[in-house]
């Protein structure tokens, strides 16, 4: 058991495909609407350069629950079953019920929307499984098509709000916060569904957003430096230049973005005035981010930054203050943050640091941050993003001048050997040996 302190639990809420929300408010001229998560950052820490470790669901969530990188899990793909490869023990919220931690779960943060194999269950948490139905649920004779990208449906009354996941997962926070009487400090994810497609919302919530005011930024309209590897391995799968189409697409995933936003803002309000709320850490996360129609692709599975950069906040609520950090982190890192918090030795193997110490208002040190999709990779170092694919093609951009990512800055760059360089070193610690790769190629 912990030592006495002022932390004594806490709790994570993943998002599922959020972008990292704040580079959105007005990208597209219609008005991103997430006034919890503004509320929250007003009274936490933000950090607007974290990065997610594969750009596919389940590595993504393997690494940052472990707090291992996907080459030290061996999970570096959409395994639908990666429990075969990582054993549950290597998740960080067993080593805290191992050291009487009373763990809870709550919807998809480990692995799936479907509660856990009761035998990998059991290992991690204390409590029961829970189920919860899904957005995919909603029957046609409730909802309408609203139009765009996998068709826009959304259900008509708000009375069917409780059919919803994440309405339901809400629901489960609040419970246990007003029924726990334990003695023991608890662990309690909370993951929701949102934003991930096909953006089923109540119908309110996209009513929120006038669709003929979204604009694609100017940025777009020269096209995009494009990369033959990564055209063929991660396709195009919308056409952009269908402009209400993509309108109405966008407007989709806003509104489901912001009825995610409304669910954390019932849960918000309960761990507020519950018992809990001054010695409570709250982490909020999101396994990747999503294309929006850039590139015309509305989807995952790439290396560039809309879907490497995720939101990462964390509430300390001793120190309610508002603060953002620039500095790239990693997703890896919440599993050291949260062991430092309470108390807790840190995790073997992992090259994750806590960032208690930027919540407290240290700079960060410089520091390259990997995001890897199998055997290919990029890098976020400073201003720069560096990938290099699995056919030894590379693309090199420069962030401050170019956060879409159009213009490959090429090979005579002054500065391309070094971050060639410095994106090698990064991944040999995060487990992958690109000189390796290169050899293999090469042969």
């Amino acid at each position: 058991m912990p030592a006495s302190q002022d932390i004594k639990n806490v709790i994570l809420i993943s998002f599922d495909d959020a972008v990292a929300f704040w580079k959105y408010k007005s990208a597209f001229g219609e008005q991103l609407q997430t006034p919890n998560l503004d509320r929250i950052c007003a009274q936490s820490t933000a950090f607007q350069a974290a990065y997610c470790q594969a750009p596919v669901c389940s590595p993504s969530r393997a690494s940052f629950m472990s707090g291992l990188s996907p080459h030290h899990t061996g999970v570096t793909g959409p395994y639908k079953h990666y429990f075969e490869t990582l054993p549950p023990e290597n998740m960080w919220p067993h080593r805290l019920k191992q050291r009487g931690f009373y763990c809870s779960a709550g919807g998809k943060v480990m692995q799936g929307y479907s509660a856990l194999e009761d035998d990998i269950h059991n290992v991690i948490y204390s409590d029961n499984q829970k189920k919860f139905t899904g957005d995919w649920n909603i029957p046609e004779r409730i909802s309408t098509e609203m139009g765009g990208f996998r068709g826009g449906k959304a259900a008509i009354n708000e009375h069917d709000d409780p059919r919803f996941y994440d309405h339901q997962v809400a629901n489960s926070l609040r419970w246990f916060l007003k029924n726990y009487k334990g003695d023991a400090p608890f662990y309690r994810d909370v993951g929701f569904y949102g934003p991930h497609g096909p953006w089923i919302t109540p119908k309110r919530f996209k009513d929120m957003y006038d669709y003929t005011k979204f604009e694609q930024p100017s940025d777009w309209a020269d096209g995009f430096d494009e990369n033959a590897f990564m055209d063929e391995t991660s396709t195009i799968n919308i056409n952009a230049s269908r402009k209400e189409f993509w309108q109405k697409s966008v407007r989709n995933y806003f509104s489901a973005l912001s009825h995610t936003d409304y669910q954390l803002g019932r849960i918000w309000k309960s761990i507020k005035r519950s018992r809990h709320a001054a010695n409570t850490l709250v982490v909020i996360v999101s396994d990747h981010g999503l294309h929006l129609g850039e590139r015309n692709r509305f989807r995952k599975h790439t290396l560039w930054e809309q879907v490497a950069n995720v939101p990462l906040i964390i509430h300390d609520p001793r120190n309610p203050v508002a603060q953002v950090v620039s500095d790239p982190v990693a997703l890896l890192d919440v599993g050291p943050t949260v062991m430092d918090y309470l108390g807790q030795p840190p995790i073997e193997g992992s090259i994750g640091r806590s960032l208690r110490p930027q919540v407290e208002w240290e700079r960060a040190p410089d520091r390259a941050v990997p995001t890897f999709l199998h055997d290919s990779a990029s890098v976020r170092r400073g201003k720069y993003r560096f990938i290099r694919y699995a056919d030894g093609s590379t693309q090199f951009f420069d962030l401050s001048k170019d956060w879409w990512q159009t213009r490959d800055l090429g090979s005579k760059h002054k500065d391309y050997a070094l971050m060639k360089k410095v994106h090698a070193d990064c991944c040999l610690e995060y487990g992958f040996d690109v000189a390796k790769a290169e050899a293999g190629l090469a042969a």
